[in-house]
């Protein structure tokens, strides 16, 4: 994220509160599963059909969207490139640990092997991804290149359609202002395109505040397959401690929904940092306490996700990749307890 601009989304944000080696799997062409055996489990492994079919991944093999509230994993980044063997040491403990279903990727790795290996790790984990195509903040062209290996890969390996839950074209596009709305509603309408024959759904990460000042962004909106919202309450401009922070989450929720008309929505963002950042507000009260808060009042509103159907990943995983917000210190322990609920 930008932070520059947040001390504009400080005052208008009030308005709210009115070299890898090939993976084989084994397994059957013609399969169904039950319902209880849908991907990614938490109850069971589930063995990968071994098929280059374009269509055979569809809404079947994938747990149901509505089932999915609550925690559903970390952000987290890649940008020092972690090796096939590194992933499936973290995925394989977010799992197995915390219950974790998905990883969202932030960030990027350019290595032409990054996203082979990301796929391989992942269904080693028995995670989903969704997977994100970075644009950065240097306004360069690196993110066309990103897109197109991504997609160069979905199209290559036959696990792709049954790991990737949803591609993301960029976290925060419209708030850090890397792209205008013209120009990512023409990007995303031929990537949607690309991805239809996996039946990979497509969507942006973005603040509520990034929608709002591009009109709400009705092109996008229209577009997306899957809501996807950053919710970082420490920066509205009322912030205080993080325990008073759910009626923004619920606004965030809320507008996604009512722009959303009927789609997924899910938080791809959300977090309370420890430490203090020359834009968050005077008032609003940073450190590992209310770090830890803020995920237990999430908690607490378990059923509220569970009403909705909405679900969320915590921002970071690593304290190392971003100071502050991470759960995991660099020895590998907690910096708190983290106990995030996955059902209620």
């Amino acid at each position: 994220m930008n932070l520059a601009p947040l001390f504009y989304f400080l005052f208008f944000c009030n308005t709210w509160s009115s070299g890898s080696k090939e993976v084989t799997f084994t397994g059957n062409l013609n399969f169904s599963l039950d319902k209880s055996e849908c991907y990614p489990s938490l109850e069971m492994n589930l063995e990968f059909p071994m098929t280059s079919s374009e269509k055979l991944a569809t809404a079947s093999w994938w747990c149901d969207t509505t089932t999915e509230y609550a925690w559903l994993g970390f952000s987290y980044d890649v940008e020092d490139c972690p090796s096939q063997v590194e992933m499936v040491k973290t995925f394989t403990w977010m799992k197995q640990k915390k219950n974790a279903r998905y990883v969202r990727t932030y960030g990027a790795c350019d290595q032409p092997s990054f996203n082979h290996n990301l796929i391989a790790a992942a269904s080693k984990a028995q995670v989903g991804v969704y997977a994100l195509i970075w644009f950065g903040f240097s306004g360069d062209s690196m993110w066309r290149k990103r897109k197109d290996n991504l997609i160069g890969e979905i199209k290559k390996n036959s696990l792709a359609p049954y790991v990737i839950k949803a591609v993301t074209l960029g976290s925060e596009p419209l708030y850090d202002g890397v792209i205008d709305v013209e120009a990512l509603t023409q990007e995303l309408k031929a990537l949607k395109f690309k991805l239809a024959p996996y039946e990979i759904p497509l969507t942006i990460s973005e603040m509520t505040y990034g929608f709002q000042i591009n009109n709400d962004a009705p092109s996008i909106f229209e577009l997306i397959q899957i809501v996807s919202l950053n919710v970082l309450p420490v920066f509205d401009t009322d912030a205080t401690t993080s325990d008073k922070s759910w009626e923004f989450v619920k606004f965030c929720i809320e507008y996604g929904k009512s722009h959303g008309k009927g789609k997924p929505v899910v938080i791809t963002q959300t977090g309370w940092p420890s430490n203090k950042d020359e834009a968050i507000g005077v008032k609003a009260v940073t450190d590992v306490e209310q770090e830890k808060k803020y995920f237990d009042l999430l908690n607490d509103h378990c059923h509220d996700f569970k009403e909705q159907g909405v679900g969320w990943f915590s921002h970071i995983y690593s304290e190392v990749t971003l100071s502050g917000w991470g759960v995991v210190l660099e020895d590998g322990e907690e910096k708190f307890k983290f106990s995030p609920l996955t059902t209620c």
